[in-house]
């Protein structure tokens, strides 16, 4: 007659119905039978280790560890070449006249956008905060018309803490925020900044 008895310390006993080891463990009532893991899965959890062994060794003990931040410079680089061809192709096309005759139609419209995004550093009439006033007749960047003053809201200036909206904003905003600066010119609000840059009328 076959010995069925276990000689595991750890196991309790042998199931009756599968015949396999149940382990000497017990959590309200529930037993535990020492069934293998898969071979499959065995193979996967090793395998998953001895990639990142390898991949550790090839990309951070070989390598300079430096994959991602590559990566990320050559895709930033690939960007910032397209948005030059863009704002070039969009320099070369712009028309001063047909810009300005087309802005001033387009300024109430560029109120809101003002008001979201311009009046933080140029104030809510344009007097002037952070950023130079806006209502006076003299520019630190173009002569304040329609081309500069749209090139500069494109374009933005680094130098001076101005941002470029051309990457948030659409053609159709652009034109409508440089119709509504340019609808600001001579307004005379109160507590005006002083003027910078130079006078051009």
């Amino acid at each position: 007659m076959a010995d069925n008895t276990p000689h595991d310390p750890h196991v309790r006993r042998m199931d009756e119905i599968l015949n396999e080891p149940v382990l000497d463990h017990e959590y309200d009532g529930i037993e535990e039978l020492d069934n293998p893991l898969p071979g499959w899965w065995l193979m996967t959890f090793y395998g998953a280790i001895a990639f990142a062994v390898v991949y550790f060794t090839v990309h951070s003990i070989i390598g300079d560890n430096r994959l991602a931040e590559r990566d990320y410079q050559q895709q930033w680089a690939a960007i910032e070449a397209q948005q030059a061809e863009q704002l070039a192709a969009q320099k070369a096309g712009l028309d001063p006249e047909a810009l300005a005759a087309e802005v001033v139609s387009m300024a109430a419209a560029g109120k809101p956008i003002y008001d979201s995004r311009c009046a933080a550093c140029h104030g809510g009439a344009g007097e002037g905060l952070i950023g130079p006033n806006l209502t006076d007749d003299s520019w630190i960047h173009g002569d304040g018309t329609a081309v500069p003053v749209y090139e500069v809201i494109r374009d933005g200036v680094n130098a001076n803490g101005m941002p470029p909206w051309g990457a948030l904003l659409s053609e159709d905003e652009l034109k409508q925020v440089t119709g509504y600066v340019l609808s600001l010119q001579g307004s005379n609000p109160p507590n005006a900044k002083a003027p910078q840059g130079n006078k051009v009328n």
